[in-house]
C-alpha cells in the first residue's frame, strides 16, 4: 500500500502564548490549514492528524496496527520528520531519561513481547540493534564505549546477495523480555549525541535508528522481517538555531541527508526508473529496503505551531503530501493462521485495554525545553 502519513502539531508553549498561530484543524477530519497575516490559506489533508491536545496513548494506538505487519512478515520503517524543536524525539522516546509519556519505541518494544504471547503455536525471536548516522558516519549505539571509539570496528553498508541493505560490524543482541528491551533502548538513547541550540536545548545532532530483526516459526513455515524506527535529526535554519563551529556542521550533515531522503521520495512519488539511494547519503542507503517494494512504511511529519514558522511548516507538510502519494507494492500474507478478530485475540486485547485503563492516564506534558 502507500506510505501513510500521520501529522503531529506541538502545542504552544508559555513564552509562545502572545505569538500568532499559523496552523489551525479544519471541519474536514484529518486535514491541516495553514495560513499566515493576509496569506492565502492552504490546506494538507493526512491518514491521520494529532493537534496539540492529542496524547501519547493517542498516538501509539494508530500506530499499532502497522506494529503487527511487522510481526506478520512485512519491512516495516516508522520515522519521524520535521523542523527542530516540534517533538519528533518526544513522540518516538518520550521523555528524556523518565519513563512517564513513553513514546513510540519503548511501548512497541512492550507491545512486540505482548504480541508473540498471544499464539502460543507460533515461536518468535528478537534481535536489537541500535545506531545513529552522525556527520554523515554510522555510529554503534549498543557497542561498548572503547568499541565505539575504535576505528577497526567501523559500520559500513553492504549489498546483501538478495539485495537488501546490511550493516557490517553492527552489535545484534537477541532481546528475551520487554524489560531487558527497554533497558538496552534507554542505554542506546544516552550514547546518542545532543547539544543545545536556541531552537532546542537537547537539539539531536543525528539521525537516530533502531532496528528489531524479527523471526517467527510457525510449524514448517518461517519468516523474518525489519522493524525500523526512525528519530530522524531536525532541519535546520541557521540563523534561527544561530549554530557556530561543530553545531554547524552538525546541522549542516543533517539538512545534507535530510535533502537525499527527499530526492528519494520525490522520485519514488514520480515512479521514476532510478531511485538516487546515494552512496553519499548513509540515511537513504539503510533506509532503502524499508521505501522498496513490498515494505510498509509510516511517516510521523511533525510541525510547529507559530506562524514564524510557517516556512518550514510548508516545506515539511509539503514533503510528507509526496510521501503519502507513493505506492510501495503489494501487502504480504501473514503466515500466522488466526485473525485478528478471533475469540482469544479479541479477549486478549480486552484484557489488555482494561489493564491500561486502570492506570492513570498521562497528562499532556511536553519537555521542559519547550517551555522555555
Amino acid at each position: 500500500g502507500n506510505i501513510r502519513v500521520f501529522c503531529r502539531v506541538r502545542p504552544l508553549l508559555s513564552s509562545e502564548q502572545q505569538g500568532r498561530v499559523g496552523i489551525v484543524a479544519t471541519d474536514v477530519p484529518n486535514q491541516v490549514q495553514v495560513s499566515s497575516s493576509g496569506g492565502k490559506a492552504r490546506n494538507y489533508l493526512f491518514d491521520k492528524v494529532f493537534h496539540a491536545a492529542s496524547l501519547q496513548d493517542d498516538v501509539f494506538s494508530e500506530v499499532e496496527p502497522i506494529i503487527r505487519s511487522a510481526m506478520d512478515g512485512s519491512n516495516v520503517c516508522i520515522f519521524a520528520y520535521g523542523q527542530t524543536g516540534t517533538g519528533k524525539t518526544f513522540t518516538m522516546v518520550g521523555f528524556e531519561g523518565s519513563q512517564d509519556c513513553p513514546g513510540i519505541v519503548p511501548r512497541t518494544l512492550q507491545q512486540l513481547f505482548f504480541d508473540a504471547s498471544l499464539d502460543t503455536t507460533v515461536e518468535y525471536s528478537f534481535k536489537l540493534s541500535m545506531l545513529e548516522v552522525y556527520r554523515g558516519c554510522l555510529r554503534d549505539l549498543l557497542a561498548p564505549r572503547q568499541q565505539q571509539q575504535s576505528s577497526s570496528k567501523r559500520q559500513e553498508i553492504l549489498m546483501a546477495g538478495s539485495g537488501s541493505t546490511e550493516i557490517e560490524n553492527l552489535t545484534e543482541i537477541p532481546i528475551k523480555s520487554a524489560s531487558q528491551a527497554r533497558y538496552l533502548y534507554r542505554k542506546g538513547v544516552r550514547s546518542r549525541s545532543t547539544c543545545w541550540t536556541t531552537a532546542n536545548e537537547t537539539s539531536s545532532r543525528s539521525h537516530c535508528l533502531v532496528r528489531i530483526n524479527i523471526t517467527c516459526n510457525y510449524g514448517k513455515q518461517s519468516h523474518a522481517s525489519k522493524l525500523w524506527l526512525v528519530d530522524l535529526g531536525g532541519s535546520e535554519r541557521f540563523f534561527k538555531t544561530q549554530a557556530q563551529g561543530q553545531t554547524l556542521e552538525e546541522g549542516k550533515a543533517i539538512n545534507a541527508s535530510l535533502s537525499a531522503l527527499g530526492d528519494v521520495i520525490s522520485a519514488l512519488q514520480r515512479k521514476q526508473p532510478h531511485i538516487p539511494y546515494s552512496r553519499n547519503s548513509k540515511l537513504t542507503q539503510i533506509l532503502r529496503d524499508c521505501l522498496g517494494k513490498d515494505s510498509k512504511a509510516l511517516m510521523l511529519v511533525h510541525v510547529s505551531p507559530k506562524e514564524e514558522d510557517l516556512g518550514e511548516t510548508t516545506c515539511s507538510l509539503g514533503f510528507a503530501s509526496r510521501a503519502r502519494a507513493i505506492h510501495l507494492g503489494r501487502d504480504i500474507s501473514p503466515v500466522r493462521s488466526y485473525s485478528l478478530f478471533s475469540p482469544f485475540i479479541v479477549l486478549n486485547s480486552f484484557l489488555l485495554w482494561i489493564s491500561r485503563a486502570q492506570g492513570t492516564r498521562e497528562q499532556l506534558a511536553w519537555p521542559t525545553f519547550w517551555r522555555r
